[in-house]
């Protein structure tokens, strides 16, 4: 289970986990433990959120440098175009506070149940991501112990994008193209609806949905952590062409895995390859390649996170 993977399992899931990351930078995940009733509670409790008078909803309002709150559309900005993102948007960071209770009964419990099975999740993935690299089975989850916590900024995302009557205007987009900040992201969605990946340079996939599956893809960390064995997956939401797909609104949850907030970035020298066995080479801590601030000290898992956030938010 994911309460308490055997190592068979970690095994099983390391190597089919190293195959997809290193080869796609993603993976859908079946058979993960979250029961779709409790995605469906928290698509129709964020709804209900959406629904609310403008100014309810920005008195829950992310205000920085935390990352907790609500974003309405357009206020950030993923890609470095000047387009405008249409989604409204409430992170999760912390699971007690700030949240629309009141407003809309039972919203802090399935968004906390459904929070708590994530991070299980995480936590398998985070094993079999050490055992894939024949490190010791704690090495990346004791960097992410205070997940929801003081000291990690690790978060859930509900995510709503607005139905389209008519086609997108060429100023106008979900999600603009970026890779995920973190070690690496878990979404699921309600259907599809726009979600592209980037399979080379210029050229772009459509990801389809598979029902009842879990999609993982890797962030900026994780790939500088292995020294770009698993790269970081670029993608963005786009309106859909198809008048089906784009007249629909769309729904998402997407849980950032982070490290703990003092955790330094420091690469691995790995000599692992794609055709390569993942349990083939050992993996070890390479000091003279870590992520350096300006004044040659090594930039910590916070201070990454807050770099993007400040290109994210910029006006």
């Amino acid at each position: 289970t994911v309460d308490a993977p055997c190592k068979s399992t970690v095994r099983r899931v390391a190597a089919q986990l190293h195959r997809a990351m290193s080869e796609k930078g993603l993976a859908f995940l079946v058979n993960h433990s979250i029961p779709d009733d409790k995605l469906r509670a928290v698509y129709h409790a964020f709804d209900n959120f959406c629904d609310l008078p403008e100014d309810v909803r920005n008195r829950f309002r992310r205000i920085s440098p935390c990352n907790h709150g609500y974003v309405s559309p357009g206020a950030e900005r993923f890609s470095s175009e000047h387009v405008e993102e249409l989604r409204h948007t409430f992170n999760v960071c912390r699971l007690d506070q700030n949240l629309p209770d009141a407003e809309v009964q039972g919203f802090q419990a399935v968004v906390a149940s459904l929070a708590q099975d994530f991070q299980k999740l995480a936590t398998l993935l985070l094993r079999a991501l050490a055992s894939s690299l024949q490190l010791q089975a704690e090495y990346f989850l004791d960097s992410h112990r205070n997940m929801f916590q003081e000291g990690n900024e690790s978060c859930m995302r509900l995510l709503y994008y607005p139905p389209f009557g008519a086609p997108a205007t060429s100023g106008v987009t979900r999600c603009g193209e970026h890779a995920d900040y973190g070690t690496f992201t878990l979404l699921a969605q309600d259907c599809e609806g726009g979600l592209e990946v980037q399979t080379s340079k210029h050229r772009w996939g459509r990801v389809g949905h598979l029902p009842g599956s879990i999609l993982v893809n890797t962030g900026e960390l994780l790939a500088f952590w292995t020294n770009n064995k698993y790269p970081a997956l670029h993608h963005r939401v786009v309106v859909p062409e198809q008048p089906k797909l784009r007249s629909k609104g769309r729904h998402s949850i997407a849980f950032f895995v982070h490290p703990d907030n003092d955790t330094p970035i420091t690469p691995l020298q790995c000599q692992v390859t794609q055709t390569e066995k993942p349990e083939a080479k050992n993996c070890i801590v390479d000091n003279s390649k870590s992520h350096h601030t300006k004044h040659n000290t090594i930039y910590t898992a916070y201070q990454h996170l807050q770099m993007r956030f400040r290109e994210t938010y910029a006006s």
